[in-house]
């Protein structure tokens, strides 16, 4: 709701420009941020995202909780960042 790539930068609730999280290729451009602010692994616990509240349509208004990952979708996040960033694509 704040990580797309065809919000404006005053629709983004703060969320940095060209972190869009709508597309393979956004997500692999910064891996290891998105790791080190919501991923589980063994050396760390990263609980900042999602944030405690969220819009509840893109771009919107912060009007609504967030729902947080559980501890193993935060690990498989991490897991699957780690083994994304190795496979090869083709953009």
């Amino acid at each position: 709701m704040c990580h797309a790539s065809s919000l404006t930068h005053a629709q983004r609730n703060g969320a940095p420009l060209y972190h869009d999280y709508d597309t393979l290729r956004g997500v692999l451009e910064i891996p290891d941020h998105i790791d080190s602010y919501a991923g589980e692994g063994p050396a760390a616990h990263n609980t900042a995202m999602p944030p405690g509240q969220c819009p509840s349509t893109p771009g919107g208004s912060l009007n609504t909780d967030c729902r947080q990952p559980s501890e193993a979708e935060r690990t498989n996040l991490s897991l699957w960042l780690a083994c994304e960033r190795l496979r090869p694509h083709t953009f």
